[in-house]
């Protein structure tokens, strides 16, 4: 039995959320109740999971079932740390989530993608369903498929478990003309057609391989440049339709059998398996170059010179975007010198030594009342116990009140009275006196002001830490700068795109005029449909819109606009030089709080050491009467 958390994304057929109690996993909720045939699937996949198949694909670990015991979703892995393989098409989306990362790191990618395919089709599993939003990469390059229960899976019969979608820029031509999806038989040969696209793509920055400038006056789309075979880069086909779009990578440039693989992939109908590719991708990354101005100019080995530094000099365009061509100005400057004048020492309070402690006092002089009842009281015992000696002959009787006298006369005079109440007088006295320096003790060490200090040193300690984070500060917004202005860019070239002019699966003329009734017009405004509502467009069909939207985006060249980038930078060291200076006043005004603070609660601590020391000498003199006169009570008695 599981408990959902906190829903992580919708899609077509469910969602996803983790599961209360397993951080490790998440768990998919079916929208709609599963078939029997899908409800098999299911059990086939979890049959066929292992943990060598799990380094590569989220399959089910485990089934769930709702109140009434149907299966309505499944358990699996989580994948923490990763981003859809579709990031590292954009130069910003790469810059953003792996700013260490250049073009070794994409060809890297397309190797670990041929070891998931291998891992996969070993095990006897067809993916299907290849496209660039399924499949999940981390910052070390690892691989991972989700939406598994799309696989492709050998029913135990002998028929199939198919899979029932797909991509059409990523199906290979077979497929495409067979019209369905539904009861397309997948192979291993077809998923390595999908596979080449994506690694195409990856060693092309995001271009399709059947994307390119037109030679013809006839429109032809990726779809139908697919079912001819139509390869835009093709070193080997004559009268080609299509050509490699401007400004982009050579093919010429890698190496000759990964050109051959590629022609193979993408003009015959036998592709290399992902073994080839391995072997093929191995070679290409072993002979890499890196540019000697960036880390992130890395190249193959058959270049004599970067080409994303030459199409940076010659064209304006970054392929890799690191901080060369942003400069961030003396906006912050002596970071250091300035906070290292204003550090807190640490306030310590030195224990109180109560300096009364070795001095001797002089003995304590009983009151003269008291000593001349003592004098009094023991005349007169004596002169009872004479006076029953003498009678003693005469009667017993005399014996007993001679001796019961003195305890009477003490028990039921004045005297005894007088003597107790003066020795509680001084015992009440010692005891206020301890208590007094109890409660001084503890404002000793624990002075009234001492929070408030704190609470200052802790405000002082936020702003120093905000203002040695100035250049990290800087650096976002600087990045959020450079990001707007992309973006800017981007929504223009998106613009360009109307829906009502091309071809989306599954978005028919009834759903593109709800789409332009609500605002809907290009492939920029798709990202409305993230809080806005429109009849008849679903998650699936958002999921759709989406993928077009990425695909159109692909098309798109950054030229950094430098007057724009310019003109921000000026706007962000404004905004950084003006949260520098209020930062200033506001740890200089702090600072000299904390100075008050620290002052007042040392003269506190002056003050009441020395009424800590007064108090002492009072209690010491106040113990010796205490014990002066518990004598004097016990001479009385005995």
């Amino acid at each position: 039995m599981y408990k959902t958390g906190r829903l992580i994304g919708k899609g077509g057929e469910g969602a996803v959320y983790d599961i209360a109690d397993h951080p490790d996993l998440v768990l998919k909720k079916y929208n709609e109740p599963l078939s029997g045939g899908k409800v098999d699937k299911l059990n086939q996949l979890l049959l066929l999971n292992s943990p060598a198949i799990q380094a590569f694909a989220a399959l089910p670990t485990d089934l769930v079932k709702d109140d009434t015991g149907a299966v309505c979703g499944f358990a699996m892995k989580k994948l923490s740390g990763y981003v859809p393989l579709h990031s590292v098409f954009s130069p910003m989306d790469r810059k953003k989530m792996f700013p260490d990362k250049g073009y070794n790191f994409l060809a890297h990618i397309a190797r670990n993608l041929a070891i998931a395919f291998h891992k996969l089709h070993q095990a006897g599993l067809v993916v299907g369903d290849v496209n660039e939003g399924n499949i999940l990469i981390n910052a070390s390059g690892y691989i991972c498929f989700i939406d598994c229960d799309s696989f492709q899976v050998a029913r135990p019969d002998g028929g199939y478990y198919f899979c029932e979608v797909g991509v059409p820029r990523y199906t290979p031509p077979e497929l495409l003309t067979a019209g369905t999806f539904e009861t397309a038989v997948r192979t291993t040969n077809t998923d390595c057609f999908s596979m080449a696209v994506l690694i195409f793509q990856l060693l092309f920055l995001g271009r399709h391989p059947y994307a390119g400038k037109n030679a013809t006056a006839n429109d032809i789309d990726e779809e139908t440049a697919i079912k001819s075979r139509e390869f835009a880069y093709s070193l080997t086909r004559k009268r080609k339709k299509l050509h490699p779009p401007n400004d982009s990578f050579d093919i010429a440039n890698l190496p000759d059998k990964v050109i051959e693989l590629f022609h193979q992939a993408f003009q015959e109908a036998v592709r290399p398996t992902a073994q080839d590719w391995i072997q093929a991708l191995d070679e290409l990354i072993k002979e890499m170059k890196t540019c000697g101005l960036t880390s992130l100019h890395s190249y193959p080995g058959r270049m004599d010179n970067c080409p994303w530094c030459t199409f940076r000099k010659n064209r304006g365009i970054m392929y890799f975007l690191d901080d060369s061509y942003l400069q961030a100005g003396n906006a912050l400057r002596d970071i250091d010198s300035f906070v290292n004048g204003f550090r807190v020492e640490k306030l310590e309070l030195s224990p109180w030594v109560d300096k009364n402690a070795g001095i001797l006092l002089p003995p304590v002089v009983v009151e003269a009342e008291l000593r001349t009842v003592k004098y009094y009281l023991n005349g007169a015992c004596f002169a009872t116990v004479l006076a029953g000696l003498l009678l003693m002959l005469a009667h017993p009787v005399c014996i007993l009140a001679a001796f019961a006298g003195p305890y009477l006369l003490w028990q039921y005079s004045g005297w005894r009275k007088l003597l107790i109440e003066a020795s509680e007088k001084v015992t009440t006295e010692s005891r206020r006196l301890h208590e007094r320096i109890k409660i001084l003790s503890n404002e000793y060490y624990q002075p009234g002001d001492l929070d408030a200090y704190r609470r200052e040193t802790n405000k002082l300690e936020h702003s120093v830490n905000n203002f040695r984070n100035l250049p990290q500060f800087a650096e976002k917004k600087r990045r959020e700068m450079e990001e707007q202005v992309y973006n800017e860019q981007l929504n223009y070239y998106l613009a360009c795109f109307k829906i009502e002019h091309n071809v989306i699966p599954a978005i028919g003329e009834v759903k593109k005029a709800a789409l332009l009734q609500h605002g809907i017009i290009h492939a920029a405004d798709i990202s409305k449909l993230q809080v806005l509502k429109v009849p008849g467009i679903g998650p699936k069909n958002y999921q759709v819109l989406l993928a077009w939207q990425r695909q159109i985006a692909q098309g798109f060249i950054y030229i950094p606009d430098k007057q724009k980038l310019d003109e921000g930078i000026a706007r962000v060291n404004q905004e950084v030089q003006a949260a520098k200076a209020n930062l200033e006043q506001k740890i200089r005004s702090e600072y000299q709080n904390i100075n008050f603070a620290k002052n007042t609660i040392l003269n506190k601590c002056i003050i009441v050491e020395k009424q800590l020391n007064e108090l002492s000498l009072k209690a010491r003199e106040a113990d010796q009467k205490v014990l002066a006169y518990n004598k004097l009570a016990y001479e009385f008695f005995y």
